[in-house]
This record gives C-alpha cells, sequence and structure tokens, in this order.
C-alpha cells in the first residue's frame, strides 16, 4: 500500500484555532486521516469530524455510529447513536498537555452512488488513558471532498500549537 499526502495542517505557536478543514479528496480511493499530538488549550474540549462538501461541513443529521470506549481506569462501554450530525474523537480532551492520537479510514467518500462510511481508533488521555473503536456511516449519497474538524472548547485559544492533522489518499 502506498500513500499520497493530500492535506496537511500543524497549528502553528500563535495560531490556534478551533477549527482546521483539510480537502482535497477528489477520487474514489480509500484516504486515511491521521491526528497527531491534537491538544485543546482548556479542560472540557470535544475533538468532532464533519465531511465537507465543497469545502464547507456537511451538518445533515444522518451519521449513525457504533463505539466501544476503552479506559484504563475502568471497563469497557459500548454505545450507538443514529441520526447526529458528527463524528467524535473525543468525549473530554480535558487540559493540556493531554493528547489526541487517532488514524481514520475514509471509504466511499467521494463516491455519490454510495454512503460515505468510517472506521476509526483514537487513543488520548484525561488522566487515565482512554481510546475510542468507533465506526459509522452517512446515510446519504453525496460526493465528499474532505473533513472539517472541530473543538467546542473556546477557553485556550481551541487546538494548541504542534497539534497536527493530515490527509491522505491511498494508491491503488
Amino acid at each position: 500500500m502506498q500513500l499520497e499526502q493530500i492535506s496537511k495542517i500543524v497549528i502553528p505557536s500563535g495560531g490556534e484555532t478551533r477549527f482546521a478543514t483539510l480537502t482535497g479528496i477528489d477520487s474514489t480511493n480509500i484516504h486515511i486521516l491521521t491526528l497527531s499530538k491534537v491538544t485543546v488549550g482548556a479542560a472540557g474540549g470535544v475533538i468532532d469530524l464533519q465531511p465537507t462538501t465543497g469545502g464547507s461541513a456537511d451538518t445533515t443529521n444522518n451519521i449513525s455510529i457504533a463505539w466501544t470506549k476503552m479506559n484504563s481506569g475502568g471497563s469497557f462501554q459500548n454505545f450507538g447513536n443514529a441520526t447526529q450530525d458528527i463524528m467524535r474523537f473525543t468525549d473530554g480532551a480535558q487540559e493540556a498537555p493531554h493528547s489526541c492520537n487517532s488514524i481514520m479510514f475514509l471509504y466511499n467518500w467521494y463516491d455519490s452512488d454510495r454512503y460515505s462510511y468510517f472506521t476509526q481508533d483514537t487513543v488520548y488521555s484525561h488522566g487515565t488513558l482512554s481510546g475510542f473503536v468507533h465506526s459509522g456511516i452517512k446515510s446519504e449519497t453525496t460526493s465528499h471532498d474532505g473533513v472539517a474538524i472541530n473543538t467546542n472548547q473556546t477557553g485556550g485559544g481551541g487546538f494548541q500549537a504542534d497539534s497536527t492533522f493530515v490527509l491522505y489518499k491511498v494508491l491503488n
């Protein structure tokens, strides 16, 4: 398997933001999104993703997900949500310097004849080590050209310096 990097954002010092949008998906190939050292500036921040169409977030409530949360300080938890508008990386990134690392596979993202779906593995810390094994489907046949990642965290400037987001195309 070969990868081609199509978009990358590294948050610079002094450029902290609540949003990171990566576009450039222009084929029906499988795509991979990675998050590395993603931190937020204050307690309580979640990290969410929405597909983009024409470079803008698709906020349609038609994403169904199933996930298991693993926590080094507790037991496994299973969840399922239907008809939401986000895919979630964390349910509380907490205070810096705790970080989130994730890999997400995007299937049928650009295919306007099929539903888009994803699988995701995420590890982050908030006092204990936590992680998600996560998958879901966006039940509409729309061509998506990228991803919009955001945090609800407003204190401390959102995503902190060195938070890295990279989008790849898997080459056949």
